[in-house]
């Protein structure tokens, strides 16, 4: 008998709030532990290592992100999105991605010299070998990832993938330690992914079979090539690649170390809610209300922790940096705090961009963040004689100028009037600038201390100040949002098939 194509993995009908709230929780803690772990890797290797070592790594990576980019790597979103799904559209996926992964592979493995000489770095050719084996621990996790998110099940994965990344880190620091310099970061950059692929296949606890059809392929397939083109447009890191050719790896290693903090953090603030919005507003795409009411409290909820966590880390960046990661990186100093503004709105413009592909607007995101990638990677070609931080400088006014755009897509498909978007920032708003005016005049006041215990002092003040107004400010709404994921913790969430 022929195996059967049941469908599988509904999206959840009741309690769906509760459940993406509860979601949120474990993705942040599915989010935090690896993040704390990589902060950890990173400060160390960044003591280590010179800004050269980690140009010359992130060169190579940005060809192996821009090569990637060629696979199907976002139609995991199209069978969140998708009402129904099959296990032919299961197997499907799985196996294009595999033979994707092969072949792309294989381009970078036996171009590694030829593309490395094109860079003008020739010693990259052996680091691009090992970084290309990330494409296949990626894309083999597409599938059970969506599982994940589609049943908003996300505590199956984030112990796990807690142990996998200490072994990751272990790895990396033992590296470092004992001397491989630059291999420890190439390596560090194909053990996190590997662990991941691992830890996502435990749990979904979903094994590929061979129901491969062309008809479930067609039914992902406009969503699923937008969807991946949107992520080509997001990784393929071009910036990166210019800055590593035209200028120099040790620009680039500036410019990638301070990308690499905005990242870090924007995955403690933004990664509980990128994975659970989309799954939560694909469920809801058919009941305008729900949905609006939805995005405003997910932007609510991220305006809430970026706003302190980004302009805070720009406050005391002139401390932090140099005495965190070393002088060498104090030329990274304004770079990071242009990172951050635009770390502020990349949190913001995670939950757009999950209302709009959601609601099947993946194409208009798609144009989008084409126009955009164009404006940017002109940008980085007009700018790149004048240095690392008047690039930055100018991508932090570019993502500014773009905004409005998105709000506009935004208002449209629900409904949503600007100044009813803008409330939900106001009061977060004013309570970091009360922050800032505590953390500035500490700043001034203690000019003369030792800088670990000014920076102590910074953080400390400023959080008291900030948690303080926000208690003042918007005490029912913050905790309300608390106590709805306590309670989605405390009470097991119903589920339909």
């Amino acid at each position: 008998m022929p195996p059967t194509d049941d469908i599988v993995f509904e999206h959840l009908s009741e309690n769906r709030s509760r459940a993406a709230l509860r979601g949120a929780f474990w993705s942040a803690l599915d989010t935090l532990i690896p993040t704390a772990l990589n902060s950890l890797v990173f400060i160390v290797t960044s003591r280590y290592l010179q800004p050269q070592d980690f140009g010359l790594v992130a060169l190579a990576y940005s060809i192996v992100s821009f090569a990637s980019g060629f696979g199907p790597t976002a139609f995991g979103e199209a069978l969140i999105q998708q009402q129904s799904i099959r296990r032919s559209h299961l197997d499907t996926v799985f196996w294009l991605s595999f033979v994707s992964a092969a072949l792309l592979y294989g381009v970078l493995f036996l171009g590694s010299s030829f593309l490395a000489h094109a860079v003008g770095h020739a010693e990259i050719a052996a680091i691009l070998m090992i970084l290309a084996l990330r494409i296949f621990f990626d894309m083999m996790s597409i599938v059970p990832n969506a599982l994940i998110g589609r049943t908003m099940s996300f505590h199956l994965a984030a112990v796990r993938t807690g142990i996998a990344t200490c072994v990751s880190a272990v790895i990396c620091l033992a590296l470092i330690m004992a001397g491989f310099g630059l291999w420890a970061l190439a390596i560090a950059q194909i053990a996190a992914p590997a662990a991941g692929c691992v830890a996502a296949f435990w749990g979904a606890r979903w094994l590929p079979g061979f129901r491969v059809k062309y008809s479930s392929l067609r039914e992902l397939l406009h969503y699923g090539v937008f969807a991946s083109g949107n992520r080509f447009l997001q990784t393929m890191n071009l910036d990166q690649l210019i800055i590593g050719t035209l200028v120099s790896p040790a620009a680039l290693g500036i410019y990638n170390f301070s990308r690499r903090l905005f990242e870090m953090i924007n995955n403690v603030v933004a990664g509980g809610l990128t994975s659970v919005s989309h799954a939560l507003l694909s469920s809801l795409q058919n009941d305008q209300a729900k949905v609006r009411e939805a995005f405003l409290m997910a932007t609510f909820g991220c305006s809430l922790v970026s706003f302190p966590a980004f302009m805070g880390l720009a406050a005391v960046a002139d401390d932090a940096i140099p005495l965190i990661f070393g002088q060498h990186w104090v030329s990274a100093i304004w770079p990071v705090r242009f990172f951050c503004v635009i770390g502020l709105m990349s949190g913001i413009g995670i939950v757009q961009a999950s209302l709009i592909t959601s609601q099947g607007k993946s194409d208009w995101w798609f144009y989008y963040q084409l126009a955009r990638n164009i404006v940017t990677i002109a940008t980085v070609f007009l700018l790149y004689p004048y240095g690392v931080t008047t690039i930055v400088m100018a991508l932090m006014i570019e993502v500014l100028m773009l905004w409005p755009v998105t709000l506009w897509m935004v208002s449209r498909l629900i409904s949503l009037s600007v100044g009813e978007y803008f409330g939900q920032f106001l009061r977060p708003t004013a309570s970091y600038l009360g922050m800032l005016v505590v953390v500035l005049g500490l700043s001034t006041l203690l000019s003369d201390w030792p800088s670990g215990w000014r920076l102590a002092a910074e953080v400390l003040a400023g959080a008291i100040a900030y948690t303080g107004l926000i208690a003042c400010l918007c005490r029912e709404r913050a905790f309300f949002l608390v106590q709805t994921v306590l309670a989605g913790r405390r009470r097991p969430t119903p589920q339909s098939a």
